[in-house]
């Protein structure tokens, strides 16, 4: 099963989140929502960092109650750029619906290449960032409103 990529309109760069920790850099439109949580996009790295989260969370919590992100390498393109696929398992549907029902590819947009990874699926939410002036805001905004503090260190935007 392969799901097309989202049209890309009214984007932000911030960070997101499930749960908390760990967040990710991503971008996202925060008006395409599903039950309140958004849907976003990610670059090939990160996405990497996402496949290792999702296989140790069903590792630990086993495949039954996790999905996970594959990135499949397979070398360079005629250009020199890296090929690489993206596979999103639902293993908890294996057993009634089978292989090929519970993998979705994952194309990356064709206008920048990010990977739209859990939109409409996974309960995804901005991250915030707490000021010293005890304002929290969407990681994005940056300065603080309130006081003019800047977002801390280590919490880069995506690219």
């Amino acid at each position: 099963m392969t799901r097309q990529p989202s049209p890309k309109s009214g984007s932000v760069r911030t960070r997101v989140t499930i749960d908390g920790t760990p967040d990710y850099p991503a971008v996202l439109d925060p008006a395409n929502r599903w039950n309140g949580f958004v849907s976003p996009f990610f670059t090939l790295d990160t996405v990497r960092l996402l496949s290792a989260e999702t296989v140790k969370d069903a590792v630990k919590y086993g495949y039954d109650c996790a999905d996970t992100i594959h990135v499949i390498d397979g070398g360079t393109d005629s250009s020199g750029a890296p090929r690489a696929v993206v596979l999103h398992v639902r293993w908890m549907y294996l057993e009634e619906e089978g292989p090929a029902q519970v993998t979705s590819v994952i194309n990356p947009r064709v206008e920048d290449g990010l990977y739209g990874i859990g939109g409409w699926e996974w309960a995804w939410s901005i991250s915030t960032w707490d000021c010293a002036c005890s304002s929290w805001y969407y990681h994005e905004t940056d300065p603080c409103p309130s006081c003019g503090g800047e977002r801390p260190n280590g919490c880069e935007l995506a690219t």
